[in-house]
């Protein structure tokens, strides 16, 4: 270096090699974009000559149906169909590319395998693409084996499987990117687990209107729950706003990437607690580019069972006849059906109705006869069966056997003898149906007698429904979900070990099952997940106990009222909750209006008005639209989520989130029992930002902590709160 010469700053280099690194990046993106928009333009093309493909093929076999043979129909409508499935095939491609110009990777790991040269980068975005000519993979799929590298290492020494085995390397370097409509808002590296930095800014924006993939903020954590492909049943406790329902659905969406060729969409099928909830989680997987699955709830198991049987209460129905009023036998109906001991003494009762109340006797028609040895026989090898199956297995056999004598000797054999052999052998069972097994399980025994009260003549309560489905599974054969291979379970804790007993009986396939403890709607009747477990005794148990969902302040709040020591909050804050005490309900649906007003000049989009009750929340709605406020009324009939202001009950609002929650009529009047607090709890942990609770007369017993808090407002001060909640 020349005497006097000028230093190198080192603060200019470092800038410069920043400024040469993202010119570098935005380079590699331009490039990335230039191959989709090709490969766009060229599946384009194919699907429209496919389009004119089929047309021109249909047409000529329109003309000349008249003259083919059926061999040359039957190959010109497979050429045909082939044609279809082809052009299906683009234009499922044409949508993933669509999806990947919009926002082609999200992540880069660099990583050095063991005895290579240099370091490889590996793009990660949410769907796999090649180049076409050179068929290098420039974008990994975020389930790809070689993307876990992204999510589950820091720098350093790490490794992931591939179907040759184990490869082993060091990561040189991660970053981060946020690209929209194709262009690089902004990127930094990160030698941790996703950057802390990507993941506060994800959770600082305002709440969608339907529930979002999280492919770019997937934690370590979260990352092992989606990629467990071993367990056969897996048990997921997450506390509220852990992400547990979106990260089961990025499972479903890694189980059909990882066994595509063995599972499909149409394998799969979401249990879900109600049709909003279906609505608002719709978008995930085809946002992951996979097809929509089917979706059922357990009311609608239960009306294909019991159709025929009997009415009965829905769970919907059992939650407001609780929330209006705890009748304490009810209550003890209820938890005796929710425990698992009941399960067992159920199954003991069933199985034992064979060996201990079948009386077999000699079956007769036209004078021929089978003996009571050959009834007992025939009735024992066909133990391993349903015992209404075993009745008919009986009563087939016979009727064919005598049939074949009687005609053997020129005799006639018609349906009405037949009808006689199955009404001698179902004579031997004093049962005629399940209904009336169930119904003798608490008959039969004076312990028992006062844990079944009928809802009239033809109607049962909602804690019946399960125990008698049951019941027929188990005493005759059902038609199943054979076809399902994979079945998700979500809000876990709603539902009693006898509902879990019939899908397991119901359901011959792998499980994910999830929810929280924490937020059930019913507290005589939920379940654990050891209590969960004890149904499943082979299953994996995972718990997710970070918290994303609220601000500090909000989880802080949301755990004085129901305290959980296993959540973990992420660290984010914003306005501490506000409890606005007013001098009655005319003041208070005013101060609602006001801080409606206030949320829509902000920058936050949803709000969610969450009420005790449906009916508490109709009300309130009729108030509010009478006022000018446009809201949709969610109710138990509802099957779609809105956009926009919300008003609707804690029960259905559970699974969604807003960016402002109001939860109106904290008082303690309103707010008093165990199950009431479960509600509050869950309307409290749907805010993402912003939390607002008001009340007229005394404030609810849960809720007495905010008292010596500066955030309870009390009328006089209400100036201060319009303030504070600004």
């Amino acid at each position: 270096m020349t005497v006097g010469s000028p230093q190198p700053d080192p603060e200019m280099a470092l800038t410069d090699a920043q400024t040469r690194d993202e010119q570098h990046e935005r380079q590699h993106l331009a490039e990335t974009l230039q191959l989709l928009t090709s490969e766009l333009k060229r599946l384009t093309g194919d699907i429209d000559k496919s389009a004119r493909t089929i047309d021109e093929r249909k047409k000529h076999l329109w003309d000349n149906l008249r003259d083919m043979d059926f061999a040359e129909k039957a190959n010109f409508r497979g050429e045909v169909d082939m044609s279809v499935r082809l052009a299906e095939h683009a234009v499922m491609l044409q949508k993933r590319i669509e999806r990947l110009l919009e926002s082609p990777y999200f992540g880069r790991v660099d990583f050095h395998t063991n005895g290579a040269a240099d370091a490889t980068p590996y793009y990660i975005g949410i769907h796999n693409f090649s180049d076409p000519e050179t068929q290098e993979i420039v974008i990994h799929d975020w389930r790809a084996p070689v993307s876990s590298l992204f999510y589950d290492f820091e720098s350093g020494a790490a490794s992931f499987e591939t179907p040759r085995g184990t490869t082993h390397g060091d990561i040189t370097g991660k970053r981060q990117y946020k690209i929209e409509g194709g262009r690089l808002q902004y990127m930094f590296d990160t030698t941790l687990n996703i950057g802390d930095e990507v993941l506060q800014r994800e959770l600082s924006q305002s709440a969608d209107d339907k529930m979002k993939n999280i492919v770019a903020t997937i934690q370590r954590e979260q990352n092992a729950v989606i990629r467990n492909e071993t367990a056969e049943v897996l048990i997921l406790q997450g506390v509220a706003g852990s992400g547990k329902t979106s990260i089961a659905l990025h499972r479903v969406a890694f189980l059909l990437y990882r066994f595509k060729d063995t599972l499909s969409s149409d394998n799969v099928m979401i249990l879900s607690p109600n049709k909003v909830f279906g609505d608002y989680i719709a978008d995930v997987l085809p946002e992951l580019g996979e097809e929509k699955v089917a979706e059922i709830d357990f009311d609608k198991i239960a009306s294909k069972y019991l159709a025929k049987v009997t009415d009965y209460e829905t769970f919907s129905e059992q939650v407001v006849t609780l929330l209006d009023q705890v009748d304490e036998a009810m209550a003890d109906r209820m938890r005796y059906k929710a425990t698992t001991e009941f399960v067992t003494e159920l199954e003991q009762w069933i199985t034992s109705r064979a060996d201990e109340e079948f009386s077999p006797g000699e079956i007769e028609q036209k004078n021929k006869r089978l003996s009571i040895d050959w009834v007992v026989d025939m009735f024992n090898d066909s133990r391993d069966l349903p015992v209404f199956t075993r009745l008919d297995h009986v009563a087939n056999t016979a009727a064919h056997l005598l049939k074949n004598e009687v005609r053997d000797k020129g005799g006639k054999w018609s349906a009405g003898d037949t009808t006689s052999i199955r009404k001698q052998v179902r004579a031997m069972f004093p049962y005629k149906d399940a209904f009336a097994i169930y119904k003798a399980f608490y008959q039969q025994d004076p312990d028992r007698r006062a844990m079944f009260k009928p809802l009239g003549r033809k109607k049962i309560e909602h804690s019946d429904v399960f125990p008698l489905i049951y019941t027929m599974v188990r005493t005759s054969r059902q038609e199943n979900y054979h076809h399902i291979r994979h079945l998700l379970v979500d809000e876990m804790q709603d539902y009693t070990p006898i509902q879990y007993a019939v899908l397991r009986e119901l359901f011959s396939c792998t499980m994910t099952i999830l929810g929280d403890s924490n937020q059930s709607v019913n507290p005589f009747s939920s379940s654990s997940l050891a209590t969960i477990h004890s149904i499943f005794p082979d299953a994996d148990c995972l718990e997710l106990c970070k918290s994303y969902r609220s601000t500090t302040e909000i989880t802080d709040f949301a755990q004085s009222i129901s305290r959980n020591d296993k959540l973990v909050p992420i660290e984010r804050h914003g306005l501490p909750p506000q409890v606005i005490a007013c001098a009655d309900q005319r003041e208070q649906e005013s101060r609602i209006l006001t801080l409606i007003e206030r949320h829509r000049n902000s920058d936050l989009r949803s709000l969610g008005i969450v009420c005790k009750t449906v009916a508490q929340a109709k009300a309130l709605y009729h108030a509010l639209s009478e006022a000018g406020v446009e809201l949709t009324f969610l109710d138990y009939d509802s099957t779609a989520f809105a956009a926009g202001i919300i008003i609707t009950s804690a029960h259905i609002a559970k699974g969604l989130e807003f960016d402002t929650v109001i939860v109106p009529d904290v008082d303690d009047t309103n707010y008093a029992n165990d199950m009431d607090k479960c509600m509050l709890y869950i309307a409290c942990t749907r805010a993402m930002h912003e939390l607002h609770l008001t009340h007229d007369g005394a404030l609810s017993r849960f809720l007495t902590f905010a008292k010596e808090s500066t955030n309870h407002v009390g009328v006089d001060d209400v100036e201060t709160a319009e303030i504070a909640v600004a």
